[in-house]
C-alpha cells in the first residue's frame, strides 16, 4: 500500500464513508452500544419528578397482607373501583385482566347424586346457587357506574386464534398507506386474552397493556402505541385513558409506505418509529410517580384530593406477583409504571424524538467531524493530534447531551465517536508508518557513511535532509593510496582483481572510521574523505580522528598480510588531519544530495594528506588538531605555507596514543632538537642530530628529509630574512 498517497484528509473521508455505511446498515452490535448510550444519557440527565396528575394505586405487599393473596375476589375489586371513583378521579386504568369467571364454591361442592332427592330438583338447586354468585356482575356494575374506567387486556402473539375486533378500542381515524405496506410494519396478533364480556362491555374504553422488549438485550425502552388485532388497529391502555380525559380530541394514525408516519391525539403529535413504538422518556427508577396502596384506598385512609382529577392506574407491584421489567433506570421496574411514564410523556409533550431525518443529521455530523480531524491532522502530530481528537469527542458529547436534555433528540454516540476514534487511530498509524518508512530511508542512506547507531539517531531528525548547512567545529580526514596509478596499470588486464583489492581496502578503512564514530563523506577513486563532529556533535572530534587515523594504519598492516597471501601488492597510504570551523550539511539539488563539508579548513586537510609524500610520513595533523588531542603523541614536522595560503601552518606527525609516550619520547625530543638547530642555522648540529636519528631508524622519512635540506643549505645558504617556513608550490 502506498501510504504516502493516503493523506490524512483522504483517510478521514474514506473512514467517514465507512462509518456512514455502518450507520445506514444498522450493525446489530453497534446498535446495542448506541441504545445503551441513550440509557446512559437518561442516567446522566438524572431523575425527574413524575407528573403529579398521575397516581398509581398499587396492589403492593402491604395490600396482599391486609386483604389476602392475589387475585382478589371481584367483590373486593368492585369496592376498589367504587372508592377510586368516589374521589373524583379523572380516569381509572386497569393494568389487570379479569378473564376468568368467579367460581361458586357451594355449587361446586354440591354432589352429583343425593339419596332421596330428585335429579331435577338437585339441578334446580345448583342453578339457584350459581345465580347467587354475583361477584363478576358486581365488578362490571362498578366499572359501568364509574363511567371513566379503562380495562386492559393482553394480545397473545404466540397463540393461534380467530381475530376479533369486538369490545376493543381502536383509532378514531386511520389513514392507510398504498396497498397496506405501511400497516404491515405493525406487530399483528390473532388472539387476545380479554376481560369477561360483561366487564369488557361495561368499561368506557379498552386498551392492551403489552410491552415489547428490545431484541438487542431484553430491556424495555419502547412501548407500542398501535398493534393489530386481526385487521383492526387497536390502542394501548395509556392512549385509551387519555381519550377518556380528552374526549373531544380524536385519536388518529397515519401510515406511509415505510410504516407509521404519525400518531396524533388532537393537536398533540406523538413521535413514533416506523413500527409505531414510542421511545420512552423515563423519569427515573420505580416509584418516581406517586404510589398509593390499594389497601389504604379500600380502608378509606387516602384523602380524596390525592386521587381527585388524577389519571389513576391500578396495577400489581407486589413482590410475589413479580410484574416487573428491566429498564434503563431500574432492573426491577413495575410494569404498571411504564404506562405512567407513557402518560407523562404525552401529557407534557416531553418526548425522546428520533425523526426520520435524524439519520441525515448524524451523517452530516460524521462528515464534519472527520473533515475537521483530517484537516487538523494534516499538520498536527502526537499530543496536538490527540488533543484535537479529545476536544472533538468532548465537544460532541457535551453538545449532543445538551440537545438531548433540551430537545429530546438523542443523536447517535457510537457512530460519530467511532468515526473520531478510527480517524485518529488510522491517521496516527499512517503518520507512524510513513515516518518510520522515511526514517528507514534516511537511516539506510546515512548508514552508507555513518555508523548504524549514529544513523538511527540522525533518522529521528529528518529535517537534516533539507538543503543547506551550518558552521561547526569539526575535524576532517583525507586518505590516499600512494602509487595507486602504478598498481592500476599492473592490473589493467585483470580489472576484477583491482576492484576486489580496492573494495577490501576501502571496506577495511571504513570499518575503522565507523568504529571511531566517524562520518564517511565520500570515496574518490582510492581517496577517502571522512570527518568527525557531525551530524552529531562530538566534543572530542579531534581525538576521535587521531584514533581513527592510527586505526587505519593498523588495519592496513593486517590487510597487507592478507594481500601478500593472495599475491597482491602491499599498499601504503598517507593521511591528513585538520580541525577548525567548517560548513557541513546537505548540498546538491532536491533530487540528489550529499552530506559533506566545504571551507578552507577542508582544503587544508587535503593539502596535509599530500605532504606525507614529501616528509615520508603516514599521518600529518595540523596544529589545531594537535591542540585538541592532548592524549596522543606528536612530533612537529615543519612550518609550511601550502598553496593558496599566505600564513604558515605548523604541522605534526601523529605517532601513537598517549600510553605510548615513553616509547616515542626520545625520538620526539631529539627531533625537536634537530628542528631547532635547523631553524637557527646551526647546520652542523642539525646534521649530527638528524644523522643520529637515521642511524637508529634508517626508515625515518622526516629525519632523511631534513638531513637533505641541511646539506643543501650548506651549499646554498638561505637569505638573511629566511623565517624557517617551507613554501609548498604544488597541491
Amino acid at each position: 500500500m502506498n501510504w504516502e498517497r493516503l493523506t490524512p484528509l483522504r483517510i478521514a473521508l474514506l473512514l467517514g464513508v465507512l462509518v456512514t455505511a455502518l450507520r445506514i446498515s444498522s450493525c446489530r452490535y453497534l446498535e446495542l452500544v448506541d441504545v445503551r448510550a441513550v440509557d446512559y444519557r437518561l442516567i446522566q440527565r438524572g431523575i425527574q419528578p413524575g407528573s403529579p396528575d398521575i397516581v398509581i394505586v398499587a396492589v403492593d405487599d402491604a395490600s396482599l397482607e391486609a386483604v389476602g393473596r392475589w387475585p382478589w375476589p371481584r367483590s373486593i375489586m368492585a369496592q376498589l373501583v367504587e372508592r377510586i371513583a368516589d374521589t373524583g378521579a379523572a380516569v381509572i386504568g386497569f393494568d389487570i385482566v379479569q378473564s376468568e369467571r368467579t367460581a361458586n364454591v357451594a355449587s361446586a361442592q354440591l354432589p352429583a347424586h343425593v339419596d332421596g332427592v330428585d335429579a331435577k330438583a338437585l339441578e334446580a338447586i345448583r342453578v339457584a346457587l350459581r345465580k347467587g354468585s354475583n361477584d363478576d356482575a358486581l365488578l362490571a356494575e362498578a366499572i359501568a357506574k364509574s363511567g371513566r374506567s379503562v380495562v386492559g387486556y393482553f394480545l397473545d402473539f404466540n397463540r393461534p386464534g380467530a381475530a376479533t375486533g369486538d369490545q376493543v378500542s381502536g383509532y378514531n381515524l386511520v389513514h392507510g398507506s398504498k396497498q397496506g405496506r405501511g400497516e404491515a410494519r405493525v406487530h399483528q396478533s390473532k388472539a387476545a386474552t380479554m376481560n369477561l364480556p360483561e366487564i369488557q362491555s361495561a368499561a368506557r374504553e379498552r386498551g392492551y397493556f403489552n410491552f415489547i422488549p428490545d431484541d438487542l438485550d431484553g430491556y424495555y425502552r419502547r412501548v407500542p402505541l398501535v398493534l393489530r388485532l386481526g385487521d383492526d388497529m387497536v390502542v394501548p391502555l395509556s392512549l385509551a385513558m387519555l381519550r377518556v380525559v380528552r374526549p373531544r380530541e380524536p385519536l388518529s394514525i397515519r401510515f406511509a409506505d415505510f410504516g407509521v408516519e404519525a400518531i396524533d391525539l388532537g393537536p398533540v403529535s406523538i413521535p413514533v418509529a416506523e413500527d409505531g413504538q414510542l421511545l420512552i422518556n423515563y423519569r427515573g427508577p420505580g416509584k418516581t410517580f406517586r404510589h398509593v396502596s390499594a389497601a389504604d384506598v379500600l380502608a378509606g385512609r387516602v384523602p380524596p384530593d390525592v386521587l381527585k382529577d388524577k389519571l389513576v392506574l391500578v396495577g400489581v407491584t407486589a413482590t410475589a406477583v413479580a410484574d416487573v421489567r428491566a429498564t434503563p433506570f431500574d432492573g426491577v421496574f413495575p410494569g404498571v409504571e411504564i404506562h405512567a411514564n407513557v402518560l407523562d410523556n404525552i401529557l407534557r409533550q416531553d418526548f425522546i424524538q428520533q425523526p426520520k431525518w435524524i439519520v441525515l443529521v448524524e451523517i452530516a455530523v460524521i462528515g464534519l467531524l472527520v473533515l475537521i480531524l483530517g484537516l487538523v491532522l494534516q499538520h498536527a502530530r502526537g499530543v496536538l493530534g490527540a488533543a484535537t481528537a479529545a476536544t472533538l469527542i468532548v465537544a460532541y458529547l457535551a453538545g449532543s447531551q445538551w440537545l438531548f436534555v433540551h430537545y429530546g433528540m438523542p443523536l447517535s454516540l457510537v457512530y460519530p465517536l467511532l468515526a473520531i476514534g478510527l480517524c485518529h487511530g488510522s491517521i496516527s498509524l499512517q503518520h507512524y508508518v510513513v515516518e518510520e518508512r522515511n526514517k528507514r530511508k534516511i537511516r539506510n542512506a546515512f548508514e552508507l557513511y555513518l555508523t548504524p547507531a549514529v544513523a538511527r539517531v540522525v533518522s529521528e531528525r529528518p529535517e537534516m535532509l533539507a538543503l543547506g548547512g551550518d558552521t561547526r567545529q569539526l575535524t576532517v580526514l583525507f586518505s590516499d593510496i600512494r602509487g595507486f596509478t602504478t598498481i592500476s596499470e599492473r592490473f589493467q588486464s585483470d580489472p576484477h582483481t583491482l576492484v576486489a583489492l580496492l573494495n577490501d581496502f576501502l571496506g577495511g578503512m571504513t570499518d575503522v572510521i565507523f568504529a571511531c564514530d566517524g562520518t564517511l563523506d565520500k570515496y574518490v577513486g582510492d581517496e577517502i574523505m571522512a570527518f568527525w563532529g557531525a551530524p552529531l556533535p562530538q566534543a572530542d572530534h579531534a581525538a576521535r580522528a587521531c584514533r581513527g587515523a592510527l586505526g587505519m594504519m593498523a588495519r592496513l598492516a593486517q590487510l597487507n598480510k592478507e594481500f601478500h597471501q593472495r599475491g597482491w601488492p602491499s599498499l601504503d597510504i598517507g593521511i591528513g588531519l585538520n580541525s577548525g570551523p567548517m560548513v557541513v550539511g546537505n548540498m546538491g539539488s532536491a533530487r540528489r544530495l550529499s552530506y559533506t563539508l566545504v571551507g578552507d579548513n577542508v582544503n587544508l586537510g587535503a593539502r596535509l594528506e599530500g605532504l606525507n609524500k614529501l616528509y615520508g610520513s603516514h599521518i600529518i595533523a595540523s596544529e589545531s588538531t594537535v591542540t585538541e588531542s592532548p592524549d596522543f603523541v606528536f612530533r612537529e614536522l615543519d612550518l609550511v605555507r601550502v598553496k593558496g595560503k599566505y600564513q604558515g601552518v605548523r604541522i605534526f606527525e601523529v605517532l601513537g596514543p598517549g600510553d605510548e609516550r615513553p616509547r616515542w619520547a626520545p625520538l620526539v625530543t631529539r627531533f625537536e632538537s634537530g628542528l631547532q638547530a635547523y631553524r637557527t642555522r646551526q647546520w652542523d648540529e642539525a646534521i649530527n642530530t638528524f644523522g643520529a636519528i637515521l642511524e637508529e631508524n634508517p626508515n625515518d622519512g622526516p629525519a632523511r628529509l631534513y638531513l637533505g635540506r641541511v646539506r643543501g643549505m650548506l651549499d646554498a645558504p638561505p637569505p638573511l630574512d629566511w623565517d624557517g617556513v617551507t613554501v609548498m608550490e604544488t597541491k
